[in-house]
């Protein structure tokens, strides 16, 4: 009883007050040195997470905050403290300078249930088992661009049936984006799975469906990226989390299948052709070797699906994405598909399709690939990145397990080393005596340090390819029957353009 007589409004009212004091205190010691940020607004349990604005990008919810504090900022959300990098020098810091320092992947639960508790390359955590698997991705990447032949037979082929597809629209409005996929993904298909799984297989059309659901859609990818900074949350059954699981179940299901196959039907001596013979071949040689039990266990059936699906799945996703983004921004610009149509025809002739051996006579082309990459902005941020051990950024302490997001985006945009950043102009990317400027510093599609994209080589072949091939023999125009494609972006896991439709011209 007596107890209770100190339960009144005005001593709870007390306690909350203290509690709420006794908190930023907290926080202030441990943002101590830290970059600036929200310090008197965080509030227990949630930390800043009001502190964002509402908008679709991050570039739209943390206007506000680089307003405020710059454009290198840290604040506590849910149980992290998260730091935010938006300049191109912080940003080569987190990336290159630092590389190491800033390698990990947050332990989020939704990365947990993406990769089977963290065994991919992707969004695995930095460490030995993820070194192992990323040396043998790019070992396998590697093997398959040396064969100049094979690279172009594979790619000539989807891209043949591309353009008869394009034919066959006879000038009618159409849209681009199905076609785009299905012929990138069977490309992709080939180098993961060789012949045994492309479109004509009939778990491929599915494949290709989950992975599209997974990067577009919005609400449940956002959800998820809240819910992560809150480690309780994985014990109760919200729906993202549920949806990110059922839609990885029948992704690996289908994956498991495919692997089981190939495991029946492998020759260890027969010539690899596939991203998983490659993976099998080194597990078999592992598993022969005298003391690699380590090594073997690395490589377990869940590893090895992992990465056939990191193959896949961001493989075929960030290419066909860019090869849409910069049809879009062709049809907006007639002249740039005039110029260079006039460079292909001046280099490589209306004879032949062009080919790799073309690629560096083709500047204003690989140009117009680059503007693309770099106002479409497939990947406005970086994965999440978490500090393997204290460090520092601009000068600031960063300590140990900090979440660390990289704002790829501003940094395509700044105007401070881009003139006229929001418009589309691949001769930027061209130096006066007219080659191609690769070392610019500023253009980071594909991230770079540790947590470089591995399909960055391949990427480019592909994009090239199939591009070249396409103004080679057609103009893009706008549709008769509806507006210009429309530039602003959606944002799923990716950076995406909205649904548009154009017309396919064959040239003379």
């Amino acid at each position: 009883m007596e107890m209770l007589e100190y339960c009144t409004l005005g001593n709870l009212f007390l306690a909350v007050i203290f509690l709420l004091i006794l908190n930023q205190l907290i926080e202030l010691y441990q943002f101590r040195n830290m970059p600036p940020g929200s310090r008197l607004t965080s509030l227990p349990l949630t930390g800043n997470l009001l502190s964002f604005d509402s908008g679709d990008s991050l570039r739209e919810i943390t206007a506000s905050l680089r307003k405020k504090y710059g454009t290198v900022y840290s604040m506590k959300v849910g149980s992290f403290k998260l730091v935010v990098a938006e300049d191109a020098d912080s940003v080569k810091e987190v990336l290159v300078k630092r590389s190491a320092d800033y390698a990990g992947r947050p332990p989020f639960h939704s990365f947990q249930l993406a990769s089977l508790g963290g065994k991919d390359i992707i969004i695995g955590n930095y460490g030995p088992a993820w070194k192992f698997h990323r040396k043998l991705f790019m070992a396998a990447i590697r093997q398959y661009l040396s064969d100049q032949q094979l690279v172009e037979e594979r790619i000539f082929e989807q891209a043949g049936r591309l353009l008869q597809y394009f034919e066959d629209q006879n000038g009618k409005d159409f849209d681009p984006a199905c076609i785009l996929m299905e012929s990138v993904a069977n490309v992709i298909g080939r180098i993961t799975f060789g012949k045994y799984f492309d479109s004509s297989h009939p778990d491929f059309e599915e494949l290709l469906q989950l992975n599209i659901k997974g990067f577009t859609d919005t609400k449940t990818n956002t959800q998820n990226f809240v819910l992560d900074f809150f480690p309780a949350a994985k014990y109760f059954p919200f729906p993202s989390y549920q949806s990110v699981q059922k839609l990885m179940g029948r992704i690996f299901e289908i994956l498991r299948h495919q692997l089981k196959i190939q495991e029946n039907d492998f020759d260890p001596t027969a010539k690899i052709d596939s991203l998983t013979g490659s993976l099998l071949k080194e597990r078999i040689a592992a598993e022969n070797e005298v003391g690699s039990e380590d090594k073997a266990s690395i490589l377990s059936d869940e590893s090895v699906i992992n990465t056939m699906e990191d193959m896949f799945g961001a493989g075929y996703e960030t290419t066909s994405t860019t090869l849409r983004w910069a049809i879009a921004y062709l049809v907006h610009h007639p002249h740039c598909q005039t110029e260079i149509q006039n460079q292909l025809d001046e280099v490589v002739g209306r004879d032949r399709m062009p080919g790799l051996g073309d690629r560096p006579h083709l500047p204003l082309l690989q140009a117009t690939i680059m503007e693309a990459l770099r106002l479409g902005n497939v990947a406005e941020a970086a994965l999440p990145h978490y500090t393997m051990k204290d460090t520092s950024l601009a000068g600031y302490r960063v300590p140990k397990d900090t979440v660390v997001l990289v704002h790829l985006m501003n940094v395509h945009l700044d105007p401070n080393f881009w003139e006229n950043p929001n418009s589309f102009n691949p001769h930027r990317h061209i130096d006066a005596d007219g080659q191609l400027i690769t070392n610019s510093g500023n253009f980071l599609p594909f991230s770079a340090g540790r947590r470089v994209c591995a399909g960055e080589a391949l990427a480019k072949v592909e994009l090239f390819l199939f591009l070249s091939w396409m103004l080679h023999k057609f103009t893009f125009l706008p549709p008769k029957k509806s507006s210009l494609p429309d530039l602003k972006g959606l944002i799923g896991l990716t950076r995406y353009p909205a649904p548009y439709q154009i017309r396919a011209e064959q040239r003379q």
